[in-house]
């Protein structure tokens, strides 16, 4: 004896497997339909260019997605490199530009050019005592940093990984905060 299988309930389970299908490719093609974010990215940037200039790094590097630390905090009692942390300043321009779960926020970053003030520390200057030459000083380039400062444009991204921004460290950033190296 065969079961009986109605004709009926046969063609509304291939109906249905073929929706779900169609479902399926379309869903994969559309990607993420929308995210729902509880906090803002910009809050994000604000709190890590606000710890760096003044010298919180764990704060800041607890913002960052791919690093855990940056050694900003091993410069030690180096001059140049506490001249460089010092001489930080950070802007941020415009709204974050937010797509789906990746944002980008525009920040312009004030730092000591550490290969500029390098090679002014390489160049002999005349000492105003007819032909000799002598190298400059250290503490007399760095009376005056103004000189050896650049301002750049990053655009920074974040990401919302685990239900909060983000900051994905690229090498624009890094390079910045590591004096233009």
């Amino acid at each position: 004896m065969k079961p009986k299988i109605n004709p009926l309930w046969g063609w509304i389970t291939l109906a249905l497997v073929i929706l779900t299908l169609v479902l399926c490719v379309v869903g994969a093609k559309a990607g993420t339909l929308a995210v729902k974010t509880d906090s803002r990215p910009r809050e994000t940037v604000e709190t890590f260019f606000d710890a760096i200039v003044s010298g919180r790094y764990q704060q800041a590097y607890d913002c960052l997605e791919n690093y855990s630390g940056l050694g900003l905090e091993n410069g030690g009692d180096n001059q140049k490199w506490n001249a460089l942390l010092s001489s930080y300043q950070a802007w941020l321009l415009d709204r974050p530009q937010v797509d789906g779960a990746t944002a980008v926020q525009v920040v312009r970053f004030r730092f000591l050019d550490l290969n500029e003030l390098e090679q002014a520390l390489a160049t002999p200057v005349n000492n105003g005592q007819g032909t000799e030459l002598s190298y400059p000083r250290l503490e007399v380039l760095l009376a005056q940093p103004e000189n050896f400062t650049r301002v750049v444009e990053l655009h920074v991204t974040l990401h919302y990984v685990e239900g909060q921004w983000r900051i994905f460290a690229d090498d624009a950033l890094l390079s910045a905060l590591a004096g233009g190296r």
